[in-house]
């Protein structure tokens, strides 16, 4: 088991900040990825944010760009990649340069999205937007391979296509696939992907131990060896009080916000907005003292089969950046460390081969 981290690069405030601030906040962020890579997480990680007021790295091309140059061997990715937003050629060549500049560090993680904001910001269609994905990834497929290639389809174009330069990984770096609680996506994660992710919204074990089951039904049948991940958000602190007093409330606002989209309608405890409070998610986060964070991380392993644990601790309302930047340390020192030296290191084709340590 490895965990990785994941920065958020959404940042709210009172204003919309003027060039300064927004250049000390991107400052603040990249301080951020090269402090969880110096603290001992296994990889950074980078969402794909656009059209809102608090984003501060549209996409995660930018920042996953900047990391590969300021660090050496964490494992480098995005958490996730929206393939239905650009032409996927174009995708392609920015992730290749990621991959050269990284030295075969970088892994992405594929999903269709299900923002409409970002579809409405780039003028796309949203219609068939499953057929725009599977076309996504077949672009990318033929892309890695580093031959020149024509690509015919009905969303997607590709005249005499070459990707240069070619990945640093040779045939590609790892996809992993996006999709939660959706029987479908979930096992067409399994057909494209090398790993299955899980976003860190609350979950039923039910439902959890149905969808990994499902996943590791149809990844076998293909004759992979299933590798899940799971994101989850959290803090450590001196005390649970204490840590759920500094982050509880920032988690809760986020829940919320999914709730109101009906991402979370299958879940009873959480029907209304009245249900969502610091208290009633602290089950779905790694929170407490590193002990208590070290004892969840080993639960999700050990009796949920998760080979991999993306963590978050900061969200867009908070905490404050210097806060999030001694978290990174002692999350790493306290938790991860021990974590780490617990788990053999992972040999598995979801992780670059430079980067499984």
């Amino acid at each position: 088991m490895r965990v990785g981290y994941l920065i958020d690069t959404h940042r709210r405030t009172a204003t919309r900040p003027e060039p300064p601030e927004r250049r000390a906040v991107m400052d603040a962020m990249i301080a951020e990825g090269v402090a969880a890579a110096s603290a001992g997480f296994h990889s950074i990680q980078v969402p794909d944010r656009h059209a809102s007021p608090e984003c501060h790295f549209a996409g995660p091309e930018q920042l996953l760009t900047v990391l590969a140059r300021e660090t050496e061997r964490v494992a480098i990715g995005s958490f996730t990649s929206v393939a239905t937003l650009t032409h996927p050629m174009k995708a392609a060549e920015q992730f290749s340069v990621i991959d050269n500049l990284s030295g075969g560090r970088l892994f992405t993680t594929m999903s269709r999205g299900f923002l409409p904001a970002f579809w409405q910001q780039f003028g796309v269609p949203q219609e068939r937007l499953l057929g725009r994905f599977l076309e996504a990834l077949e672009v990318q497929r033929l892309a890695v391979a580093g031959e020149p290639f024509t690509f015919e389809g009905k969303h997607w174009q590709v005249d005499r296509g070459l990707l240069a330069p070619p990945p640093y990984q040779v045939g590609g770096w790892p996809i992993w696939g996006g999709g939660n609680a959706v029987p479908a996506a979930i096992r067409r994660s399994a057909e494209y992907a090398s790993s299955w992710t899980c976003d860190p919204l609350p979950f039923e074990r039910a439902v959890w131990e149905a969808s990994a089951e499902l996943y590791r039904e149809r990844a076998r049948e293909l004759g992979k060896r299933p590798f899940i991940v799971m994101m989850r958000d959290g803090w450590v602190a001196s005390s649970f009080e204490e840590a759920a007093n500094v982050f509880g409330e920032h988690f809760a606002r986020q829940v919320r916000f999914y709730q109101r989209e009906g991402i979370l309608s299958h879940h009873p405890d959480f029907t209304s907005q009245e249900d969502i409070t610091g208290v009633s998610v602290a089950p779905h986060v790694v929170m407490g003292t590193p002990q208590q964070c070290i004892e969840r991380l080993e639960f999700l392993h050990e009796e949920l089969g998760v080979d991999y644990v993306t963590f978050c601790c900061r969200l867009s309302t908070g905490p404050s950046l210097e806060a999030t930047l001694e978290q990174v340390h002692r999350f790493g020192e306290e938790v991860v460390g021990p974590i780490h030296r617990k788990y053999p290191a992972p040999d598995h084709p979801a992780i670059p081969e430079a980067c499984r340590w």
